[in-house]
């Protein structure tokens, strides 16, 4: 009987934090969605979740490994009260079984968002664990909030059904005939949803075929600028959506710079660098880009202030600050120009 009350003890201890943050109606009768802090704690079923909510989880019979989907609802700027719609037995016990439920507030720079597709609150999105939407509603409705708890899952067992399937054929293909086996390969890449198995292996199976093509883009740019031009714009097409054909592309951006295209060649960057889930690797090509153009501004400016009309000097870096804004070179030339 003492280890009985003892471990009783322990438990009402460590739901004691979560108790405090949610009320007493949240554990007596267990009438309201448990919540996840954000969608990073939730991707891949709670990895993230502190060990406070760890306990609490415990304490109601959940398990983050038996966690399946994410279910997120964007709430306006000003919500008073949580909508009713979140009390009801089935949502409740939904976020006690296989979904994550993540409650988080509009906003439009949000990148989760930006992916998503979402424009304006109350909104509702069901998610597999990678944070990838398999269905959306522009409301808080119990029928949409019941439609997505429906139809997400079998929907995302589909989708990694056909995953699979895809890529044993695009293996295959590969084997059988390298040309084609890389263009299927290509449109695999650009179609797969991040976080599978299969897509990471895809990847880097791309990035292992396109090595070489990459590497002959040295060649092209060594018998001319416009040369290169050509071979990048090409690569960028054949691998559109995918790391070499983004690496292309700022590859073809600093190539644009050289041959006297100074705009065009920053505001490629400059949108390369706000696309959404931007890997480390291609972030740091593009800056790495970037930072070239402006060296080359720099270079300009400096001889721009050896003129000797001071007249046509002011103006050039005038010029040069217009022509190589939004980098250092064009804040300097315009700090000088003053």
């Amino acid at each position: 009987m003492k280890t009985s009350i003892a471990g009783a003890a322990l438990l009402l201890a460590a739901a004691a934090p979560a108790f405090a943050q949610r009320g007493p109606e949240d554990f007596i009768g267990g009438r309201r969605v448990h919540w996840y802090p954000s969608i990073e704690a939730a991707v891949g079923g709670g990895e993230g979740v502190s060990e406070v909510e760890r306990r609490r989880m415990r304490f109601f019979g959940e398990n983050p490994v038996d966690k399946k989907f994410i279910f997120v609802y964007v709430r306006p700027p000003i919500e008073e009260r949580e909508p009713n719609e979140f009390t009801n037995n089935d949502v409740v016990t939904a976020s006690r079984g296989a979904w994550c439920f993540v409650k988080m507030d509009y906003d439009k720079e949000n990148r989760w968002l930006k992916t998503w597709g979402i424009l304006r609150a109350p909104a509702v999105i069901g998610a597999d664990l990678h944070g990838n939407d398999f269905g959306k509603a522009a409301s808080a409705s119990i029928d949409a909030i019941r439609g997505l708890l429906k139809t997400v899952p079998d929907a995302v067992v589909r989708y990694e059904q056909k995953l699979k399937s895809d890529w044993t054929r695009v293996n295959d293909l590969l084997k059988l005939d390298e040309e084609k086996g890389a263009k299927a390969l290509v449109d695999f890449c650009g179609s797969a949803k991040p976080g599978y198995k299969e897509s990471a292996e895809a990847h880097a199976k791309l990035n292992e075929v396109s090595e070489a093509a990459l590497r002959r883009g040295e060649l092209a740019e060594s018998v001319s600028v416009d040369a290169g031009v050509a071979y990048y714009d090409d690569l960028a097409k054949s691998y559109a959506k995918t790391t070499p054909g983004l690496l292309a592309q700022i590859r073809l951006a600093f190539l644009e710079h050289e041959r006297g295209n100074v705009r065009k060649g920053i505001d490629a960057l400059q949108k390369i660098l706000k696309l959404d889930r931007l890997s480390p690797h291609e972030m740091e090509e593009a800056n790495r880009a970037l930072l070239e153009i402006s060296k080359r501004g720099d270079q300009k400016i400096d001889a721009a202030l050896n003129l000797p009309d001071r007249g046509a000097a002011r103006e050039a870096l005038r010029k040069l600050g217009s022509d190589y804004a939004g980098t250092e070179a064009g804040r300097r030339a315009l700090d000088v120009s003053r």
